[in-house]
């Protein structure tokens, strides 16, 4: 189980990280809580808002220094430019570590009444329906298929993937399937575009999905704008 722990931003200046305290997400810091989660030691206070002129050091050691031999191939590899910021890498890498619980995800960006993110897809390595040569049915450009998951007893907002042929991917992230699940509900637009196909990486980055949705808040009740805002992000990695 995946919780939104926190959110880390970059405002030009300066750099901010909250823990989603006050989320009215079902995965927020709380729940994470309940469920045995420890705050990080690096930002014990869990109403406070921390703030750094240069990316926290703790995110920091998460992502390869531009001093490190072989640092232009990483950028090649990412599909950053030479240009790239911290938090470019910060969000391409995810700042995973090896046997360590976190990760950073894009946030859902909202620009006037278009919803937007990206996400590799989840469950993957667990789908016993997904074939050994899945990856001949997935190429960069494919649009793929929401659907609310109605059955499924471990998420209620579950939402699985699949392909245009009826194949079953994955699901959306737990962080995202709220909002995509109140989306659909709602008969809004949900375009779901395949950007990178990874078959000979870990499962967790096989196949990354580029989001688009168009949300009329107006035309909506106040329980779908409350589903919904809770998972919109601001600017994070």
């Amino acid at each position: 189980m995946y919780y939104h722990i926190g959110t880390l931003t970059y405002h030009g200046e300066r750099y901010t990280f909250e823990y989603s305290h006050k989320s009215e997400s079902p995965r927020n810091v709380h729940e994470a809580i309940r469920q045995g989660y420890r705050l990080h030691p690096a930002f014990p206070n869990l109403n406070k808002t921390y703030e750094s002129e240069k990316l926290f050091t703790t995110f920091n050691r998460r992502i390869p220094d531009h001093t490190r031999i072989g640092f232009e191939e990483i950028l090649e590899e990412l599909s950053l430019s030479e240009d790239a910021d911290r938090m470019d890498v910060l969000r391409e890498t995810r700042g995973v570590l090896s046997g360590d619980p976190y990760s950073f995800e894009e946030p859902l960006r909202l620009h006037e009444d278009i919803l937007h993110s990206n996400f590799y897809i989840n469950g993957m390595r667990h789908n016993n329906k997904l074939p050994e040569n899945w990856s001949e049915f997935l190429k960069p450009g494919d649009q793929l298929v929401p659907e609310v998951d109605e059955d499924n007893s471990f998420d209620q907002y579950a939402v699985r993937i699949m392909n245009t042929e009826g194949l079953f991917i994955g699901y959306v992230p737990g962080i995202y399937a709220q909002a995509v699940h109140s989306l659909l509900k709602n008969n809004e637009n949900v375009v779901l575009e395949v950007k990178k196909v990874r078959s000979y990486y870990t499962p967790q980055w096989w196949v990354k999905v580029k989001l688009t949705a168009t949300v009329n808040f107006d035309k909506k009740g106040y329980e779908y704008r409350t589903k919904l805002n809770s998972c919109i992000f601001k600017d994070t990695a």
